[in-house]
């Protein structure tokens, strides 16, 4: 299996430390951890980014918006499951 790829994400332009998956009545849902709020439930309402952290941050730096991509919360969720990612924090 191929390790998985660190990413930092921003929910609703906050950096989050951690993010899960959980099972609830109304499916699944993504559960994220910030320093100063704690962990909450994500709803559709927040923008959800990803930065890829293997790029050097000299080439993040010459994309679009720093390198940050938009992405979905049902893409994030699967992403997560799957363990394709790793949530850590943005050097």
């Amino acid at each position: 299996m191929a390790e998985a790829r660190k990413v930092a994400l921003r929910v609703g332009g906050l950096g989050v430390t951690r993010a899960t998956v959980r099972s609830s009545k109304r499916g699944l849902e993504l559960i994220v951890t910030d320093p100063l709020l704690g962990d909450f439930a994500v709803n559709d309402s927040l923008t959800l980014e990803l930065l890829e952290l293997l790029l050097p941050s000299e080439m993040r730096q010459r994309l679009p918006n720093g390198g940050w991509r938009k992405v979905s919360q049902r893409i994030l969720i699967a992403l997560l499951r799957c363990e394709l990612i790793r949530i850590a924090k943005e050097r």
